[in-house]
């Protein structure tokens, strides 16, 4: 490539507008143009126009204020601030600047300020829909994890379950889906400390959730040893098999009884 023909390419690719410059304008309202909607991202730079004499309203999250703003020119817009509203007014003749508000949900927006005398903007509101998705699936999730500890709507059961010990800790009831154990105690009843039995006879304190008469527990185990003052009850997964073969429900302990529960 000659000198001539690379100097025009230099010039053509200098003209060029700069890679991912690319500014939002806020999208109409169906009712009244002058009203604008959009998403919020925080690296995106938003156009807002308005006239000599009219005010425009940034609105923000339900919640969400203005703490500090900053512009180019302090001088060519009045900024001021109600709940989550800021309103936004220019002041001088040629206010073309750019605006950035930091609020007190962590957020930073950024502004283009202009004049646009023929269709000038009166509103802006903001959604927020990366967050709106986190919170659905929040709640989905949370909505599951509550379907998953329903004990009527437990489909997969294994009752095969034995234990011997006092029966001032024994559960009217035991079951587990497979992933949570289920245990329901008498009306009244004090809840027992739940541990989890190691190969060696070490106990681990097992987290425990309640529901009415059930403790739910966040794991399917080998045994369980249910402690509550002097009240011992050692109680024993017949069905449980890590490896995949079922346990015949033999018990680990001379000094143990096996005994259907």
């Amino acid at each position: 490539m000659n000198r001539a023909r690379m100097h025009a390419l230099l010039i053509a690719l200098a003209l060029l507008p700069a890679a991912g410059v690319a500014e939002t304008v806020p999208v109409p309202s169906a009712v009244d143009e002058r009203l604008r909607y959009t998403a919020y991202h925080p690296d995106q730079v938003y156009v807002l126009q308005a006239a000599i004499g009219r005010a425009l309203f940034i609105e923000f999250a339900e919640g969400e204020q203005m703490e500090k703003f900053y512009t180019g020119d302090s001088a060519a817009w009045e900024v001021g601030k109600h709940a989550n509203l800021v309103a936004i007014k220019p002041t001088a003749e040629t206010p073309d600047t750019n605006l950035i508000i930091s609020t007190s949900a962590g957020r930073v927006y950024t502004f283009d300020l202009g004049l646009n005398e023929r269709a000038p903007m009166y509103g802006i509101r903001f959604s927020y829909p990366a967050e709106e998705r986190l919170f659905q699936e929040s709640a989905l999730a949370r909505r599951e994890l509550a379907a998953s500890l329903d004990t009527n709507t437990q489909r997969q059961r294994n009752y095969r379950y034995a234990g011997a010990g006092s029966r001032a800790v024994q559960p009217a009831e035991i079951f587990d889906n497979g992933s949570h154990t289920f245990m329901r105690f008498p009306e009244n009843r004090t809840f027992p400390s739940v541990f989890a039995i190691d190969p060696d006879g070490g106990e681990t304190l097992v987290n425990k959730a309640v529901r009415g008469n059930w403790l739910i527990l966040p794991q399917v185990g080998r045994q369980w040893r249910l402690r509550h003052g002097k009240a011992v009850l050692c109680v024993r997964n017949d069905a449980y098999a890590r490896s995949g073969v079922d346990n015949p429900g033999e018990t680990t302990h001379r000094g143990i009884e096996r005994r259907h529960l």
